[in-house]
């Protein structure tokens, strides 16, 4: 149902919400229904507001994957430097994400579906791997605070563990979100966090 609104906004709320109405349209149609009329006149605008707001469509996608990546960083990745232990640290925060993603299953499939298009898309294969660099090097920042506040030492460089841990966190919310799962999901993230941290730390 479109909703037409005409109080005035800055660009910045109109934005918002023409980034509420594409996730709206996507729910309901998948990311080949989310064209630039059907986003504008969900979120109750004229097609020229979007325009203003978004160069492109890809542009769009681009804004939605970074507002996933900035709601997810904060309170997933810094369980990892909130105890002393590393294995402790790693399951918190890896259950941290699974929560994060059960909470909106359908919405967390759409922005892996956005992932897997951006990085087939040339024009925006460059959002993917800055997604990527993002979580790695967010990852790296908070293990370096875990040596730094005296919690123990790492014995395999902070980074390669960073990749490591990025990539069980994808195996293990892609594999919940196809089966739904949570007993197996839980029992991947005890397995991941003591065979990372038997192998990160002394």
């Amino acid at each position: 149902m479109t909703r037409r609104t005409r109080e005035h906004r800055s660009a910045a709320e109109r934005r918002e919400q023409l980034l509420d109405a594409a996730v709206e349209v996507m729910r309901e149609g998948g990311i080949g229904a989310a064209s630039t009329r059907a986003v504008a006149d969900r979120a109750g605008l004229p097609q020229g507001a979007f325009h203003y707001c978004f160069r492109s469509k890809d542009e769009l996608f681009a804004a939605l994957l970074e507002r996933e990546l900035n709601a997810s960083l904060g309170q997933v990745w810094d369980a990892l430097a909130e105890t002393r232990d590393m294995e402790t640290s790693i399951a918190a925060a890896l259950r941290a994400l699974l929560d994060h993603v059960r909470s909106d299953p359908e919405y967390h499939l759409l922005s892996a579906e956005l992932t897997d298009m951006a990085a087939r898309t040339p024009a925006l294969a460059h959002v993917a791997r800055r997604e990527h660099t993002t979580y790695v090097d967010h990852v790296d920042q908070m293990l370096r605070r875990w040596e730094e506040d005296g919690a123990g030492r790492l014995s395999v460089d902070s980074r390669a563990l960073a990749e490591a841990l990025v990539a069980a966190s994808i195996g293990i919310t892609s594999a919940w979100l196809s089966a739904r799962d949570d007993e197996a999901a839980h029992a991947s993230v005890a397995l991941f966090s003591s065979a990372l941290a038997r192998a990160a730390t002394p």
